[in-house]
């Protein structure tokens, strides 16, 4: 247990609207080794932005237990999982989520301050980061003035800040042309070559994208295939 950095027990969720029920995930079972990059493939609908939020505790799951490196989270109270979630998880969306009011070096800064980091520790932090991710020439533009692919990458840099152990990322190429996707993909495999305990768990509904991962679950109908 001590090699798994992801342990689901009979997870289920259900959505209410009025009278109606929607069941999204069905008794859900899987681990993932750390260090490992696993993409949970599926089509739309099929439960996987549910159960990475369930994974990132953004929500509570119905019935099951989850596990992240060790720490039960399905018991978590809000306070608890929002300090879970700084210090364990690190998370990439299909939309980018920078303040754009702030360049690039401030969104990736920021979210080392929330955590408690002093201000100068987090600004080396985040330009080593932004290095690390090709973008120091960019370090000073806003959001508006940056591409696509430049947005993600700094998303990404911001991901890495508080050093999580877990990385989710939703459908991270999803907003951008095949050619930029390509490239952020790239950049996921040199973070695994980078940062060896880092685990990464990536939805996606593209065959080809998980066929870049080390291990992949197909989710059909909230069930595992």
């Amino acid at each position: 247990m001590n090699d798994l950095a992801l342990i689901l027990n009979n997870v289920t969720r259900t959505y209410h609207t009025g009278s109606n029920e929607l069941p999204v995930l069905k008794g859900v079972n899987f681990s993932v080794e750390k260090g490992q990059w696993c993409c949970i493939y599926g089509a739309s609908g099929s439960g996987k932005t549910t159960l990475l939020n369930l994974i990132g505790a953004l929500e509570k799951p119905d019935n099951g237990s989850i596990t992240v490196c060790g720490q039960e989270i399905t018991s978590l109270s809000r306070k608890q999982a929002a300090k879970y979630r700084a210090k364990k998880i690190g998370f990439v969306f299909q939309s980018f989520h920078l303040l754009p009011e702030l360049n690039v070096l401030e969104n990736v800064a920021l979210a080392g301050e929330i955590s408690g980091m002093s201000r100068s520790d987090a600004k080396k932090r985040a330009q080593d980061l932004i290095a690390q991710v090709g973008l120091t020439a960019r370090s000073s533009h806003r959001p508006a003035e940056l591409s696509g692919g430049e947005q993600q990458r700094a998303a990404i840099a911001r991901s890495l800040m508080n050093s999580p152990e877990l990385l989710l990322a939703d459908e991270p190429t999803g907003n951008l042309d095949p050619e930029t996707g390509e490239e952020i993909l790239k950049l996921f495999q040199n973070l695994r070559l980078t940062n060896p305990d880092l685990t990464i768990l990536m939805i996606t509904h593209n065959r080809e994208i998980a066929a870049l991962a080390t291990a992949v679950v197909e989710l059909k109908h909230g069930l595992l295939v």
